[in-house]
């Protein structure tokens, strides 16, 4: 289980904050009371805390962070705090406390940062969590590709990683169709940007496991393969590998077996041992 991980459980309360809540639920909660003293959305207040190429001018960058924390209105607030709490709560638990802030604010800096790259020569402004709230949903669609949603309008099951390719595609044709619509879909985009990103970067640096996730769809496909072909009286045999990369091999597994014991080998490492083991026999 990847939650058995080492790299996964040290990291899993890592950044809660006080009392032990969830990074979750705080950001919902900052969110909730920024919206109140804000005056509900306020025109005036909000726009101390929105995001613009003007303020940005004047060294005002605390605004790329600020801005995700303001909405417009309650239709605004519940929708994007409704999406971090049912995507943030998933990723949350698969990628503990800190990785997760760091993915959430990742999103909204890239999304804010697109958006204000395009809007550089306006006076246009923007808030609200959706960038980072776009951030989460490709980075489940990533974790959980398999995951199945049910869409609020119409109320129809859809896989995750499908949602996320329509949206993608509503979102770019909205961006190119309707660049004054007043709903920020550059940020958007840069949000899905983000998530992407900073979920490769952890695949890459090995703080998420390929086993599961991303690449579970092919690893699935090419398992479902070998036991059709062992069905029809076939084996699938692998190829064996050469003497450096065995001893490689080895050693990784002997590390792991050293930091979760025998019983975490898959069949196919107790394979490579045995091999080695034989090898070691015949060169006696």
């Amino acid at each position: 289980m990847l939650s058995d991980r080492q790299y996964m459980d040290s990291n899993r309360h890592a950044g809660r904050v006080g009392f032990n809540m969830s990074v979750v639920k705080a950001l919902m909660w900052a969110n909730a009371i920024v919206f109140v003293l804000t005056g509900f959305g306020q025109h005036q207040a909000t726009g101390a805390l929105a995001l613009g190429a003007a303020p940005i001018r004047r060294f005002e960058i605390w605004r790329l962070v600020s801005y995700m924390f303001a909405h417009g209105d309650w239709g605004h607030l519940i929708f994007n705090m409704w999406g971090v709490f049912i995507f943030g709560r998933l990723l949350e638990q698969r990628l503990g406390s800190r990785r997760f802030l760091q993915l959430y604010l990742t999103s909204g800096l890239i999304g804010g940062g697109i958006w204000l790259l395009a809007n550089w020569g306006t006076s246009h402004f923007v808030i609200g969590a959706s960038g980072a709230l776009f951030g989460l949903l490709m980075a489940a669609a990533m974790a959980f590709p398999g995951l199945v949603v049910t869409l609020l309008f119409p109320p129809i099951p859809v896989r995750l990683k499908t949602l996320v390719f329509v949206y993608g595609v509503i979102e770019v044709a909205l961006a190119l169709g309707r660049p004054g619509s007043g709903i920020a879909h550059l940020a958007h985009l840069g949000g899905f940007l983000g998530g992407f990103v900073y979920m490769r970067q952890l695949v890459s640096s090995g703080g998420f496991s390929r086993r599961r996730g991303f690449f579970a769809s092919i690893r699935q496909r090419w398992s479902g393969l070998q036991a059709a072909r062992q069905r029809r009286g076939f084996q699938v045999v692998p190829d064996e590998p050469e003497p450096d990369d065995l001893a490689a091999e080895v050693d990784r597994i002997l590390d792991k077996i050293g930091q979760s014991g025998l019983e975490s080998l898959t069949p196919e490492e107790r394979e490579t041992l045995e091999r080695r083991r034989k090898k070691l026999q015949r060169g006696r």
